[in-house]
């Protein structure tokens, strides 16, 4: 804990064992930190002493030769003095003789034993203050040292040494007060900037609070694989949109699983779930997926801005990073020197991960870190484009080519596609060469776990994607090295991004060898049984957008070849709609076939609708009819509302005649479609009854799950500290003192 830190907690302890508000007085002068109450019984001083190295005779010494005399002067009717040194009774006896009558007995002489004592009465106060409860021995050696808390190998090493380094800021508080109260949070925000890192400390915030840890590595569904009704959970979804645009924002219908599963750990007592992600990848995957919008994901949404960072964060954090680096202790005491720290906490581009890169990659190097640090500040992309383009071998650059059209890759296909793309080049492909290209990367550049090869962190994928539109890989031998269809995918995602017109020009002048790819690419998918899998249609659809990036007229007549008549059925409408719509919007597609193929996929819903609703089949004909009225096409057809309506009735009998079921959303989400269509159509009086019994099911579900919830919300509040609001002068003598404590000759 710095100064400050203890400052906060002793006001907050001694105001409790007082029973009185303190206040806290800035430093004067004599950095010295007092809290004080004044009111009507008279003055009551407590001084600070956080002095976690000191002896007590050096404290002694210091109180009377520093204090006292202040003391006099000042004439409390109470002084305390609260210290992170231990005090032993005749330490305590000398003071209180030293002191007196201002320190009435040895009992307003407070050491680290007597602290400890008093904090460990009074829970609360450690959930309050999360430094001191980071700092508590029993909480960390329960979130770090046991596997029935830790779910996931990343996570038993990831965690220990983020909590060695981070900081509690301003962003870090509103989210878990969002997580207290909606029990799911998204946490956004730029690149470096933290997110990662306060998403792992809510986890352990909720460790500390008997909760699993669950990592989601790859889609939602792992959360019902992982769900255990008696246990708590928190889920762990980072970057769940991808570690840029990229990858693909989320798989087919995972939005609507999303929010779904949202919906339901918002429902239920004892889940959690914390999900990070690029704040311009969130607005992105919200104008592709409507549902991100909805305010069951907006509303839990809390960006970590680089406000939140205020000097005095900005100052521990570098404090910390350089504490904990492997620098030489020479190295760490420059940092000492205002001169050198300050420009870097003030920094425009001051970023957490910049400030950690530079210490593990400087230290390596033995460069001049302080120097390089501001470099690296003053041009962010440097770090990376000295070690690729000037010191990395060729094959080992190759190996990031490579994987930046995966993202991240099993060894095997890594190795696959890094051969042939040294075959298109003439150049040595063994495996051993591979496997020591791999080693000069794996720990500084990608890291290499169970099997799979990834990206260190994702500012050098960024990298890679920069290398890469500046046309310093080589781009015709790469698409002859493509062995996988996710990898055109990525290239073609990568041509989309703003900063991609060079990767776009490099696909558009090898047209031919990339409608070779593309092509090859549609041999291996096939229709999953459910339309959140991908299909024949999603496939095509994704290949007329890719002909529309490129002006492809080949590949454009590549997708209208694969749709001709005769039309199969086989496909599921939701996915056929979609291929419509694009055929409509493309300027490569004739309006006629267009035209021709979305009545194709109309009269095929319709038909559909028209067996289902004979069938009596309720809740697939609301959806079919729910597709039939979003197509625009203006063929005469057989209206099917009436049918549907005495189809709706029937469903509603039935469910009227049915004993109630337990709440749970997705009950309720039937009945609430079922009860809207009938008003809709204002057909709830055909069936007055059996309508009231159903109406009145989803209100008492809506009501039992809400009283629910604020019971166990008031069984499990947490009481947060309100952030206190930044003073520049109080912060910079605090980050000065701070940063004094790496100079070890002081």
């Amino acid at each position: 804990m710095t100064d400050h830190d203890f400052e906060v907690v002793c006001r907050d302890l001694f105001s409790d064992v007082l029973g009185i508000p303190l206040e806290i007085f800035p430093r004067g002068r004599d950095r010295g930190i007092d809290l004080r109450h004044t009111g009507p019984a008279g003055t009551t001083v407590v001084q600070c002493k956080h002095w976690p190295r000191a002896t007590q005779k050096t404290l002694i010494g210091r109180l009377i030769k520093d204090e006292l005399p202040k003391v006099r002067a000042l004439a409390p009717d109470r002084y305390i003095v609260a210290t992170t040194v231990g005090l032993t009774v005749d330490g305590k006896e000398k003071l209180c003789g030293a002191f007196a009558p201002y320190v009435r007995d040895t009992g307003d002489l407070y050491g680290v034993d007597e602290i400890v004592a008093e904090i460990l009465r009074r829970p609360d106060l450690v959930r309050r203050h999360f430094r001191l409860w980071l700092s508590s021995t029993a909480v960390l050696q329960t979130v770090l040292n046991q596997d029935r808390y830790l779910r996931s190998s990343w996570l038993q090493k990831r965690l220990p040494r983020v909590a060695d380094t981070f900081v509690p800021h301003e962003g870090f508080e509103r989210m878990k007060q969002l997580l207290d109260t909606r029990q799911v949070c998204v946490v956004a925000g730029i690149p470096g900037v933290g997110k990662t890192t306060v998403a792992l400390m809510l986890a352990a915030w909720l460790m500390g609070n008997g909760y699993e840890v669950h990592e989601i590595s790859q889609d939602v569904d792992e959360i019902g694989t992982l769900w255990r009704d008696d246990t708590r959970q928190v889920f762990l979804y980072d970057d769940f949109l991808g570690r840029t645009t990229l990858d693909a924002p989320l798989n087919k219908n995972e939005d609507n699983r999303l929010l779904s599963v949202i919906r339901e750990i918002q429902e239920t007592p004892g889940k959690a779930l914390v999900m990070t992600t690029r704040d311009y990848l969130l607005e992105h995957a919200r104008l592709r997926h409507d549902r991100l919008a909805a305010p069951d994901v907006s509303d839990v949404v809390s960006v970590v801005r680089l406000t939140d960072l205020d000097l005095r964060v900005r100052g521990q954090i570098l404090y910390n990073h350089v504490h904990r680096s492997p620098l030489p202790p020479d190295a760490k005491r420059r940092f000492a020197d205002p001169e050198v720290w300050r420009p870097v906490v003030r920094h425009k581009n001051f970023n957490p991960r910049l400030v950690e890169e530079t210490l593990r990659l400087s230290a390596r190097r033995g460069q001049d870190v302080a120097a390089a640090m501001l470099e690296n500040l003053d041009d962010p992309r440097r770090v990376w484009e000295c070690i690729v383009e000037n010191e990395l071998t060729d094959e080992a650059v190759h190996v990031l080519e490579v994987l930046f059209t995966f993202g991240s890759a099993g060894l095997d296909d890594l190795e696959e596609s890094w051969r042939w793309y040294r075959k298109e080049m003439d150049r040595a492909a063994d495996g051993r060469t591979f496997r020591r290209a791999l080693q000069v990367l794996d720990g500084t550049m990608v890291s290499v776990e169970r099997g799979r090869v990834a990206f260190h962190n994702p500012s050098i994928e960024d990298y890679v994607r920069f290398h890469f539109d500046v046309g310093r890989a080589r781009f015709p031998e790469l698409l002859g090295a493509l062995v996988h269809g996710e990898q055109v995918h990525r290239l073609v995602a990568a041509a989309r991004m703003a900063d991609g017109a060079g990767i776009l020009a490099q696909l558009r002048e090898h047209e031919s060898a990339v409608a070779a790819v593309v092509r090859a690419t549609g041999d291996d998918v096939e229709t999953g049984l459910s339309d959140e899998d991908e299909s024949r249609s999603t496939h095509l659809e994704w290949v007329l957008e890719t002909a529309d990036l490129l002006n492809s007229a080949m590949l454009a007549a590549y997708v209208m070849q694969e749709t001709l008549p005769p039309f199969t059925y086989y496909e599921h409408f939701s996915h056929l709609e979609s291929l419509a719509d694009s055929f409509g919007a493309s300027p490569l597609v004739p309006q006629e076939y267009a035209e021709r193929f979305r009545e194709e996929v109309t009269d095929t819903i319709h038909g559909e609708l028209l067996e289902s609703v004979e069938a009596g089949d309720w809740y697939r004909s609301i959806a079919l009819y729910d597709q039939l009225r979003r197509t625009p096409s203006e063929a005469s057809r057989e209206l099917v509302t009436e049918s549907l309506v005495r189809c709706a009735l029937e469903e509603l009998r039935q469910l009227a005649a049915e004993p109630e079921r337990e709440p749970r959303i997705a009950y309720l989400e039937l009945l609430e479609e079922l009860v809207d269509f009938l008003l809709k159509q204002g057909a709830e009086d055909e069936l007055p009854k059996e309508f009231a019994i159903v109406y009145g099911r989803a209100e008492r579900v809506i009501a039992a799950r809400e009283a629910e919830r604020n019971e166990w919300l008031q069984k499990h509040r947490i009481q947060w500290d309100s952030p206190e609001r930044s003073d520049g002068a109080r912060d910079h003598a605090l980050v000065t003192e701070l940063m004094c404590n790496l100079d070890d000759t002081r």
